[in-house]
């Protein structure tokens, strides 16, 4: 341990080795160093003469509070570096804490650092507050206006309401766990970043926003992440106003109602939300608003190339197209890749989907885990042609179980197009290889030129790394 308080090692170099890393000029080295954490960059002081003092010029710093034996060594290692390159362009500075822990930094401190990183053209920024969502520290005022940020990440920190914003080189911002002191902040924010590409917000369940709003001339990708909870039956509302926005992922049990604008950019979205709608809080039929909101969403995103579509949501579709018999599902026309993350082998409301795709050619299966139930039930009906169909993968393992074998023959029998549909066994089968092998030949099958295929492990291979491929 040197007196800057991080731990150092030795070089472990052998007579006559070429040292080639040290002959390179040092932007390369730079660019190097700054993809590692600064405890890493300290260690190669011992390198070589050249090295001892180089690290001290890597334009980024990237530390963790538990890097450091001392708080007092952790502060003066900090104050040290940003002083020594106080007329320097940094690229980098990542933080990560935690507010919890009496020893801890306080917000003040944080902040005089964020003030000064400002200063210096900070273009990357990760502030991370471990401690259980305490928002102690406000991001800085300074931090609006600092024109040469490109990417801003924040985590465990309240961010105020704007006076002034000035970012024209923010291109990614990622919001996790993030308070907001108004309903405004976020969108004074977003709204004058004129280069944002990319943004990311994982909302906790302290903010109290009621309705959140994105409004970005520019914005190509948004997530927005929010946990369910049965306790909350608020009536969240998210607005998203981004015409140039290509992808769109909402992983949302919370907000009750998402508005959407102008989508016509939009190629790609991943949707799993049940729209605050549980087993509990079931939908009401005579709900027009509720209703019309749905069918406004749905219609909003018909006209994309690929969807990744969880059971929670198609089973609202369901409920709103099939149950409830108002409206029609909106035609999917140029659908053609659909990804389904189904809760278990509950897949009768899938065919009601499928059908408003008629130019859907690529179908996956897969599973998904902490499933929200909105308890619904499915009405017996005719399944009707799929007509473009060609290939189907099931991801799930599968066991040969009534529901599995019910949902291979729905797709066998109508998909009048199929070339091919695999699907891989379980290692834990409860019927032989050789029945489920009989079932899938005897199954009837729309398309004459389809092949099934059945992914096997071994059963003769110990190493258990190999997989035989069946083609019924």
């Amino acid at each position: 341990m040197d007196g800057d308080g991080v731990k150092r090692v030795r070089s472990t170099n052998q007579p006559g080795e070429v040292d080639r890393i040290s002959h390179l000029p040092d932007c390369l080295i730079f660019k190097v160093l700054l993809s590692l954490p600064t405890k890493e960059v300290v260690k190669t002081s011992t390198l070589s003469t050249r090295w001892n003092h180089i690290w001290k010029h890597v334009p980024g710093l990237n530390l963790e509070y538990d890097d450091f034996s001392e708080h007092d060594s952790f502060v003066s290692f900090i104050d040290s570096f940003l002083s020594f390159n106080r007329d320097t362009r940094l690229h980098m500075f990542k933080l990560t804490y935690d507010y919890s822990e009496a020893d801890e930094p306080e917000p003040s401190l944080v902040r005089r650092w964020l003030d000064t990183v400002s200063r210096m053209k900070v273009e990357t920024l990760d502030v991370t507050d471990d401690s259980a969502e305490s928002w102690e520290l406000e991001m800085t005022p300074a931090l609006y206006t600092c024109g040469s940020l490109v990417s801003l990440k924040l985590v465990g920190l309240t961010l105020p309401s704007p006076d002034l914003v000035s970012l024209p080189s923010l291109k990614d911002i990622n919001l996790i766990l993030v308070e907001f002191t108004d309903e405004w902040a976020l969108e004074k924010f977003i709204s004058q970043c004129p280069s944002l590409k990319n943004l990311c917000i994982e909302r906790s369940f302290g903010d109290d926003i009621p309705m959140l709003r994105v409004r970005s001339q520019s914005l190509l990708t948004f997530i927005h992440i929010v946990d369910s909870h049965e306790s909350f039956d608020d009536e969240r509302i998210l607005e998203i106003d981004a015409p140039m926005l290509k992808y769109l992922k909402l992983s949302d049990g919370r907000t009750a109602s998402f508005k959407l604008e102008d989508t016509a950019s939009l190629v790609g979205v991943h949707i799993n939300t049940a729209f605050n709608l549980t087993s509990t809080r079931r939908f009401c039929p005579n709900d027009a608003q509720k209703r019309n909101m749905i069918q406004n969403f749905l219609l909003m995103i018909s006209r994309v190339d690929n969807i990744v579509i969880a059971s929670c949501t198609l089973e609202v579709t369901y409920v709103i197209y099939e149950y409830s018999r108002y409206e029609q599902l909106p035609v999917f026309r140029n659908l053609s890749s659909l990804r389904v993350n189904l809760d278990g082998y509950v897949w009768e409301m899938l065919p009601v989907f499928l059908e408003s795709c008629p130019n859907l050619t690529t179908l996956v299966l897969g599973s998904i885990q902490n499933h929200v139930k909105v308890g619904i039930t499915v009405s017996p009906r005719r399944p009707r042609v799929l007509p473009s169909l060609k290939y189907v993968e099931i991801e799930r393992p599968f066991k040969g179980d009534a529901l599995e074998m019910q949902l291979v023959g729905y797709l066998l029998v109508n998909s009048q197009s199929l070339k091919k549909l695999t699907l891989s066994l379980d290692d834990s089968l409860k019927k032989e290889r050789s029945v489920i092998f009989n079932e899938l030949l005897l199954m009837p099958r729309l398309s004459s030129t389809c092949e099934v295929v059945v992914l096997s492990d071994d059963p003769y291979d110990i190493t258990n790394e190999s997989a035989y491929k069946f083609v019924l």
